[in-house]
């Protein structure tokens, strides 16, 4: 028989209406599906909507992970949807197993009418205690996706999730000893000004500027702003478009290229930032 471990975080597969809206309230033994063949038991480490979650949760579930993979043929972490994408990032570059480590949630509580959470949490446990999938995913409607390559479509529909390039990480990193300096994330719009980027830059690790398409620059102080910052810092040009970026295609993405940007290629704005959180803190 499978033993299964499922870590339950919070999130809307945990919810209740509090009165204030959906908050999350169930406990692991409720939401533990019964499969033949498969023994799963619950462990709730916290319980908490993912918009608050922050390193300090991706430690306790970093180090609850190596804790508990001697004792189980795979794991299943219940989290919210909201920051998946980072946290599956985080778990695919710093988790070094050949187990599956399998993460989902859902859009609807699960004890609400017509609710996708029994299936996900069903999917996700036949994913971890099965051969196909080892080393970070996320299970979610049907899809099985790389942990570094989630991207949220939909606040919505039951089918949330996509693959946002087919990345896969070929590079692992220690899980910092402490936070350290964390990167900063800016949206390029037509209404972003030079500095607006150089302000929220400061003593930070580096910092990801999501931009349009394929990716590049404007050619205006923006430009000149990321010059300077790309001397003592890394910046990566990533785009929120499925695919990821190519700043090699256009002017302004050789622009980038000029003045030091790196190109994020298949990495989603999620996995660059986690990435140079992880990679600056070694």
């Amino acid at each position: 028989m499978k033993k299964i471990l499922m870590i339950t975080t919070g999130g809307t597969i945990a919810g209740l209406n509090s009165g204030f809206g959906i908050a999350p309230k169930l406990v692991g033994e409720r939401l533990k599906p019964a499969i033949e063949g498969i023994e799963v038991t619950a462990l709730d480490l916290f319980s908490i909507d993912s918009t608050d979650i922050m390193p300090i949760h991706w430690r306790r579930m970093y180090n609850t992970i190596n804790e508990n993979l001697p004792l189980y043929d795979g794991i299943v972490i219940l989290h919210g949807t909201d920051t998946m994408a980072y946290t599956g990032a985080v778990l695919a570059f710093t988790v070094e197993t050949d187990k599956p480590i399998v993460l989902t949630g859902s859009m609807l509580p699960y004890d609400a009418a017509d609710s996708d959470a029994p299936g996900n949490i069903e999917q996700a446990v036949r994913t971890a205690a099965g051969d196909e999938y080892k080393g970070v995913h996320l299970a979610f409607a049907g899809r099985v996706i790389n942990g570094a390559d989630i991207i949220k479509v939909s606040g919505f529909e039951k089918d949330a999730f996509r693959s946002y390039s087919g990345f896969v990480p070929r590079k692992k990193y220690k899980f910092p000893e402490r936070n350290g300096m964390f990167p900063a994330v800016v949206r390029l719009t037509p209404f972003t000004y030079g500095l607006d980027i150089m302000s929220v830059a400061q003593d930070r690790a580096g910092i990801v500027v999501e931009t349009y398409g394929a990716g590049g620059i404007p050619d205006n102080e923006i430009t000149l702003v990321l010059s300077e910052l790309s001397k003592t810092m890394p910046v990566i040009v990533t785009t929120p478009c499925l695919g990821g970026t190519d700043l090699g295609r256009y002017e302004v993405g050789r622009r980038a290229l000029d003045v030091g940007a790196v190109d994020a290629d298949k990495r989603s704005t999620e996995c660059a930032a986690a990435e140079m959180w992880l990679s600056t803190n070694q």
